[in-house]
């Protein structure tokens, strides 16, 4: 029998505890990410300078792969984002600046929040690919802040991958102007 509390678990919370993110720990404490330059100290990665100067400086970290650069490796996506509509068309460079804006936040917050890659889809949809669950949700929710449009957002129990999906049409902006 299942508890009330189990059933009303939402799935996205689910996934990000199973996020192939969460197996952040190198064998040893500093590391610095072979890739990126990551480094971890003190329980967590970092992308601040001052950190690695600090620890450059006074400890001869191991080197590893972070997480995110694994997954980008791997070609092992969290998350994607799909873009698509005449709207998105007409105005991609603001929306894609506002994409990259938000990949710039969201990696001072955490830097394993990566964008992976983007690019052309089928039936003229644009794809972006992400390291975490959470990072493409903020992408399609700031996207959809600053265009509107619709916004869809798609667990899956399976792969523990998340689809966003972002649509707008010409038509529809005399309705949100």
């Amino acid at each position: 029998m299942i508890s009330a509390k189990a059933r009303l678990t939402r799935r996205d919370k689910m996934l990000h505890q199973v996020s192939s993110l969460r197996d952040t720990k190198p064998p040893s404490d500093p590391a610095i990410c072979t890739r990126c330059n990551a480094i971890w100290h003190k329980g967590n990665w970092s992308l601040d300078p001052a950190v690695r100067r600090a620890t450059l400086r006074w400890q001869s970290p191991v080197k590893a792969l972070c997480p995110a650069c694994r997954q980008i490796r791997e070609d092992n996506p969290a998350g994607i984002l799909y873009l698509a509509g005449s709207y998105f068309w007409q105005n991609r460079s603001q929306i894609l600046q506002c994409i990259q804006n938000s990949e710039r936040n969201a990696l001072q917050k955490n830097p394993l929040e990566r964008i992976i890659h983007t690019d052309w889809g089928p039936k003229e949809t644009f794809l972006i690919e992400t390291t975490s669950e959470k990072l493409a949700r903020r992408l399609g929710r700031a996207v959809h802040r600053a265009h509107h449009g619709h916004l869809e957002i798609r667990f899956s129990d399976d792969d523990h991958l998340v689809r966003v999906y972002w649509h707008r049409n010409l038509e529809e902006s005399s309705t949100h102007a």
